[in-house]
């Protein structure tokens, strides 16, 4: 691990820990339509909730050393989204879960920052296998997750017991 709030570097980006001052782009990247559709409203609309859902989402994971999301970095300082690890009650193990803005995607930085945390997780946590979950219609996340490794494991009823998600599995030879 890096010191400060740096995780991690990848060719163009810097994983760091989140801190309250990343509300106002909390609030961006989660009411984004793409958001929205692919991974659902999560109610984060203003400055009060933006910084409760950092604290809930990012700050306790952290204070307990549970799985964590963390936010993504250009190398200039510009936050431009959000990856991580989520334990999910579902799943014995975590899942990684990631998220971008709309101007950031398709450019090869999600797999890039992924792709790093993959290798993270095969060197400090002590997992056999690592999920994933992606609508069903998100094919450029299924496209994304298929390159990096991991295999399609089917459907998963997670957020809804009428709506379907694919489950993915990475598994650490």
């Amino acid at each position: 691990m890096m010191p400060g709030n740096i995780i991690t570097v990848s060719e163009r980006c810097e994983i760091r820990k989140a801190t309250l001052d990343n509300a106002d782009f909390i609030i961006k990247l989660l009411n984004q339509q793409s958001f929205i559709e692919y991974i659902g409203d999560k109610k984060v609309n203003n400055h009060q909730t933006a910084i409760e859902y950092i604290e809930r989402s990012f700050l306790s994971p952290y204070k307990e050393g549970l799985s964590a999301p963390y936010i993504i970095y250009l190398q200039s300082g510009q936050a431009i989204g959000v990856a991580g690890f989520y334990q999910r009650p579902y799943l014995q193990e975590p899942d990684l879960g990631y998220a971008f803005l709309d101007e950031f995607t398709g450019q090869g930085l999600a797999f890039e920052t992924c792709e790093q945390l993959v290798a993270m997780a095969r060197k400090h946590l002590n997992i056999t296998k690592l999920h994933a979950i992606t609508d069903v219609q998100n094919h450029n996340s299924k496209k994304l997750l298929n390159r990096l490794g991991f295999e399609g494991n089917g459907k998963i009823y997670s957020q809804s017991p009428t709506k379907a998600d694919c489950l993915f599995t990475y598994y650490f030879a």
